[in-house]
C-alpha cells in the first residue's frame, strides 16, 4: 500500500550546444560559442564564447563531470530509488 511513496529519482538531462566558426584574418580564427547546463528544466546556466580549441575541450570535459559528480552508479542504487 506505502508503494507509492516511495521516492522515485527522475533521470537529469543536461545539454551543451557548441556554435563553432572561424574569424577570417585573426591569429586565433576559431570561435565558439558555448552554451550549457546540467539540467534542462532549468535552461542555460552558462554562456560563454572562447578562441582557443583546448578551452572547448575543457568545458566540455568539466561539463561531464559535473554531470557525473552526483549521479548514482548501478552498484550503488540498482533501480534508480532512494531510501531518502
Amino acid at each position: 500500500m506505502g508503494y507509492h511513496n516511495q521516492l522515485v529519482t527522475k533521470p537529469r538531462i543536461g545539454l551543451f550546444l557548441i556554435r563553432a566558426w572561424i574569424e577570417p584574418g585573426s591569429s586565433s580564427p576559431l570561435r565558439a560559442q558555448i552554451r550549457r547546463t546540467t539540467d534542462v528544466s532549468q535552461g542555460f546556466d552558462q554562456r560563454l564564447t572562447v578562441a582557443d580549441e583546448e578551452a572547448v575541450v575543457a568545458t566540455v570535459q568539466a561539463w561531464l563531470s559535473e554531470m557525473l559528480a552526483d549521479s548514482l552508479t548501478c552498484e550503488d542504487d540498482p533501480d534508480g530509488l532512494s531510501d531518502t
